[in-house]
């Protein structure tokens, strides 16, 4: 048996209601991961997890940060004060938002007096929250306010949410009350209330509307039984033709007594497929697990789930970070998966391979792929993400061939060949940007695509197969 409560690394930042000085914590351990020039690319790993409770703070979420209520409800865990949790744009003066990437929030109410500012792009969804003022999805007081792009998923907005500059947004089974702003596309899909209606031909900002999601399972979720500090991993169960925030959807519980948590400074691919072996699900905790070897998941049912962003580069061979043999009823979120330098050839993040369950489909929800970014220029894939399988519903998805790169100590910014990358991919709702190529058929299943967006990278000759283009500084990271 696992413990319970688990055992995390310092990765992870527990708090109660009645900790003292909660913001300044949060403020000191998120020095790094807030500045964008050291954290935009950072091997700081980060999650802060909040008991039942309330807590007056005013804490900004930076890169690779997950902030996540441990209540049975979004309600049990409420954020107030003037602020409460926030993004602002990371780049006020040159890029906005950007490239306010990879940071997300779930299962809390926030009732902040200000209202609630996510001013984001890309790998940075909200999910199972209570906004009870105005959710504001750009920063209007950046001298430069772009925002690029995101999700919302599961959640009730009690104000107006607010677009504002985002290029383009998916909201799934949200409760709304109205919604201004947007510039490209906004979709709906299962969503209630004050939905904006479908937009003319040729009109800007496209709003696409789907009265319902058609399948769809909510992202596993953490909770805690105050009276007895006991853990579980809550599995939200598959409904289909959902409208609204199904926030009391039948789930399953596994008790932490069957959950292995992995520390990327302990643990490497073996020990976590001795643990799926032997019958128990994998919380990834806060880091980079570099792996010798691929993530081998076939239980039927079988979770791996990140805290914080946990990443997991790809073996040196060019096998995938995961391989499925897909049994049904199988759970793999919150990770990002990344390239490494690998042999030339056919290559892979993941491969999702298997039958299915028409009955109980799988569910991949916030799989993060880059090619590129931090470290080597010689890392490539040719494929991020290869799904094989039938019935697997791809819930929020961001696949980035890096448009931006980490520049050594000293370089100078100068135009670099991108990194070779494509896509195979089949199930919906994805977002995408920054690929080469999407491929979206699918072999043997049907199904259909809600949302892809697909951005050439800056500087791409888009004519080129192999992708050649150039290669930016770290903080003109936008397209």
């Amino acid at each position: 048996q696992q413990p319970t409560p688990p055992v995390f690394p310092a990765s992870v930042v527990v708090f109660a209601p009645d900790d003292a000085n909660i913001t300044e914590r949060m403020a000191a351990r998120s020095e790094v991961l807030n500045d964008r020039a050291r954290g935009h690319f950072s091997s700081e790993r980060l999650a802060f997890l909040f008991k039942p409770g309330r807590y007056d703070v005013e804490a900004k979420i930076g890169y690779y940060t997950s902030v996540t209520g441990l209540g049975a409800s979004p309600y049990d865990v409420v954020f107030a004060g003037e602020r409460g949790v926030y993004v602002d744009a990371m780049d006020p003066q040159q890029a906005g938002s950007l490239d306010t990437f990879w940071r997300s929030g779930d299962n809390f109410r926030h009732e902040a007096s200000t209202g609630f500012r996510w001013a984001v792009s890309q790998a940075a969804p909200l999910r199972r929250i209570v906004a009870a003022g105005d959710l504001e999805l750009f920063d209007p007081t950046a001298q430069v306010n772009y925002a690029s792009g995101g999700y919302l998923g599961n959640s009730i907005v009690e104000g107006s949410l607010i677009l504002g500059s985002q290029q383009q947004w998916i909201n799934r089974n949200v409760q709304m009350n109205g919604a201004t702003g947007g510039a490209w596309s906004n979709v709906y899909v299962g969503c209630a209330g004050a939905v904006a209606a479908p937009s003319a031909a040729g009109a800007e900002p496209r709003v696409s509307v789907v009265d319902q999601a058609p399948v769809v399972a909510a992202k596993p979720y953490i909770v805690i039984d105050e009276a007895t500090g006991r853990y579980d991993l809550r599995v939200p169960l598959v409904a289909k033709d959902v409208v609204g925030a199904a926030l009391d959807a039948p789930y399953r519980d596994v008790p932490f007594e069957s959950v292995f948590v992995a520390d990327a400074s302990r643990h490497g691919a073996r020990h976590i497929n001795e643990a799926l072996a032997r019958g128990l699900d994998v919380v990834l905790a806060p880091g980079i697990f570099e792996l010798e070897s691929s993530i081998r998941m076939a239980r039927p049912g079988a979770v791996v789930m990140g805290l914080g962003y946990a990443t997991l580069v790809a073996p040196a061979s060019g096998a995938p970070c995961v391989i499925a043999n897909d049994a049904g009823g199988m759970r793999l979120a919150s990770v990002v998966l990344q390239a490494s330098e690998v042999p030339a050839g056919d290559s892979s993040l993941l491969r999702w391979g298997g039958d299915g369950s028409e009955t109980d489909p799988s569910v991949l929800s916030d799989v993060f792929a880059r090619v590129g970014g931090p470290g080597s220029l010689k890392v490539r894939a040719s494929v991020m993400v290869h799904v094989a399988a039938s019935h697997v519903i791809l819930d929020n998805l961001w696949l980035w061939r890096a448009d931006h790169a980490e520049l050594a100590p000293g370089e100078q910014p100068r135009s670099r060949p991108v990194h070779e990358s494509n896509c195979g991919v089949s199930s919906p709702p994805l977002l995408n940007r920054g690929l080469h190529a999407i491929d979206a058929t699918s072999a043997r299943r049907r199904g259909g695509v809600v949302s892809h967006r697909s951005i050439q990278p800056v500087h791409a000759q888009v004519a080129r197969v192999d992708g050649a283009g150039g290669r930016k500084e770290k903080d003109r990271g936008h397209d």
